[in-house]
């Protein structure tokens, strides 16, 4: 009697091999993380079912033990199916980070799904090796080389604000940044998201600036006459000047010399942070 039991079971399970899966066009989430507060803090089970079929979907830890039932038991017509999984046990709580699995129930069959889901809840850490130049004159890119204890992608904020995003989750490399704004001082800081959507830290600031900005490029004015020239200075800080034998310290937007008293083509040299900017200065007099 036994051995005849024995001997169907052996031909149920052959058949079973032999037939098609009764799931197909398997989609599952392969990491994320429930505590992001991200895009992807949920995992996606779906898949489509040959036929109607009684289902059960749960997710089982690597000792295969039930943490979570999201579906069922309830019936299903065949075709698409789909299920969300927030990454967390029957009680609520945050399973601890690992591997998990989807467990289907079927009415005669009972499948653990070969798709592995990782719980990730532990943020990247990003170092910075070098920023570089500290002075972003136009045409400049801002280069930022990092190292990361995970693949994931670097952010780099201005004063909080997000100035670029990288492309790249190779734990050493770097961004890269085209200068512009408005001139001023900054502090840059740079931050990364790994690939289940956690969020590290932001580094320590570094202080970046871009640049004073002369809008008048050139002047032409009578000889001992006053003139202005339009600055947008880097920050509330002085500039210094120097027109011929004339020079001072100003912080307006207006910097108002007085030209010299000869005629000729002169250089206003407007000085910040070490870069120089040129104003061509033409004194001649008035026809007349």
């Amino acid at each position: 009697m036994l051995l005849g039991a024995t001997a169907a079971a052996f031909v149920v399970t052959e058949r079973l091999k032999l037939e098609p899966s009764p799931i197909t066009q398997v989609f599952v989430t392969k990491v994320f993380s429930p505590t992001c507060e991200c895009e992807t803090d949920l995992g996606v089970i779906a898949f489509r079912l040959r036929r109607a079929e009684r289902l059960t979907l749960s997710i089982a830890d690597r000792g295969r033990h039930t943490v979570r039932t999201l579906v069922g038991p309830v019936a299903r017509r065949r075709g698409p199916f789909s299920a969300t999984w927030d990454g967390r046990d029957e009680d609520g709580a945050v399973v601890p980070d690992g591997v998990y699995r989807p467990l289907v129930h079927l009415r005669h069959r009972t499948i653990l799904m070969p798709n592995r889901i990782r719980i990730d809840t532990t943020p990247p850490r990003v170092r910075l090796r070098s920023v570089a130049p500290r002075v972003l004159e136009p045409g400049k890119r801002l280069r930022v080389r990092y190292l990361l204890d995970e693949p994931a992608r670097v952010y780099v904020f201005l004063d909080g604000k997000r100035v670029v995003l990288g492309r790249s989750t190779r734990p050493r490399w770097k961004v890269e940044w085209h200068a512009r704004g408005r001139p001023g001082v900054y502090r840059m800081t740079t931050a990364a998201r790994d690939v289940a959507g956690n969020l590290s830290d932001a580094t320590h600031p570094v202080v970046v600036v871009i640049p004073l900005r002369v809008l008048t490029p050139t002047v032409r004015v009578a000889p001992g006459k006053r003139f202005a020239v339009r600055v947008v200075p880097a920050g509330r800080r002085a500039y210094h000047w120097q027109l011929a034998k004339s020079e001072g310290q100003s912080s307006a937007r207006s910097l108002v010399v007085r030209a010299p008293t000869r005629a000729g083509r002169y250089v206003l040299v407007i000085r910040q942070d070490g870069l120089p900017h040129r104003v061509a200065v033409d004194v001649r007099r008035a026809h007349g």
